[in-house]
């Protein structure tokens, strides 16, 4: 390996998008059981905000980032099925605003040569969560319908895909100004799960909180409602344990009263429970990208831009998913 320096966003601490600094650092030696990778793409995600807002339950990382795709540069001892030189994509947790990354092998899977690093990482958190929220968990059948909340989004508009290609309907939420992103996705845009004409099968909800109950009523008493976020606590001036315990009174709330089952989802659990499925999932989705069923949309940034990511993305001015490039 010839790099001995990587350049890193760093979280100094809680607070606003310029509490990311863009700084130099030694790159890492891979330690057994993981890989060092050169980034090509460095996803953004929502939840990337709330950690650095300080809402999130543990303490800050240093660097935030969870999914990346790039190249193996040198594998740890131990470790079989990749090699220098290979491109993969990798959940990493923290540490993908950067040049360079560790990754335990166990959260890596191979990727095609062919399309472009920020379109593969779209799959690799976006993706792969609709992915799996809608065959593992909600698992609706062709002709039912769903209720996705915050349909322009990243993992709203590949739930609505994955669902279009699985010939299940969807019904979408979003601002009025973002109605035709969410019906170029092939879902039926609606203000709020209120205004769905009939029960679904399954809601998924990014938001959390108050708005659990709401997919609750517009959902089946035989469906299910798949809780994947809390952007509620976003911009509405909770604290962290305000947050929490709005949190947990509303899935408390859920599983003690009658109707539609609620499940929480995190990509991070169904990853550690079965790696194999991980990488069969990742491979069905570029699959699903070179036959054209899906098409992420994709917004990507410098990584010396990450505080100008977070803005964007904090304030909803992003469609589909965000990535940064090195």
């Amino acid at each position: 390996m010839s790099d001995i320096s990587m350049t890193r966003v760093r979280l100094t601490t809680a607070g606003g998008p310029d509490v990311l600094r863009v700084e130099t650092h030694p790159v890492p030696t891979p330690a057994p059981g993981t890989v060092l990778i050169r980034t090509e793409a460095a996803g953004v995600a929502f939840n990337d905000v709330t950690t650095r807002q300080g809402l999130n339950p543990g303490r800050l990382p240093e660097v935030l980032g969870f999914d990346v795709v790039g190249r193996v540069v040198e594998v740890g001892p131990g470790v079989e099925g990749f090699s220098e030189g290979q491109r993969v994509g990798a959940l990493v947790g923290t540490g993908g605003y950067a040049t360079h990354v560790v990754a335990p092998v166990d959260r890596v899977a191979p990727l095609p040569e062919g399309p472009d690093a920020a379109v593969l990482d779209a799959l690799m958190l976006n993706y792969l969560t609709a992915r799996q929220m809608f065959h593992h968990v909600a698992k609706p059948r062709a002709g039912q319908a769903v209720l996705v909340l915050g349909a322009a989004g990243g993992v709203g508009s590949a739930l609505s895909q994955i669902a279009r290609a699985a010939g299940v309907a969807v019904y979408g939420t979003s601002s009025r100004a973002r109605r035709d992103r969410v019906e170029s996705h092939g879902a039926t845009w609606v203000a709020d799960a209120s205004a769905v004409p009939t029960p679904v099968a399954a809601t998924f909800d990014a938001v959390g909180g108050p708005s659990l109950a709401t997919s609750r009523r517009a959902t089946a008493e035989d469906g299910v409602v798949v809780s994947y976020g809390f952007s509620f606590a976003s911009g509405a001036g909770h604290s962290r344990s305000g947050a929490l315990v709005r949190t947990a009174a509303a899935i408390a709330r859920a599983k003690l009263t009658p109707g539609p089952r609620l499940v929480l989802h995190t990509v991070e659990s169904a990853v550690a429970k079965d790696v194999a499925g991980f990488r069969a999932d990742v491979a069905a989705l570029t699959g699903q990208l070179a036959a054209g069923e899906i098409a992420p949309e994709v917004t990507t940034l410098p990584l010396a831009e990450a505080s100008e990511a977070h803005r964007r993305l904090e304030n909803r001015e992003v469609a589909g998913k965000l990535v940064l490039i090195p």
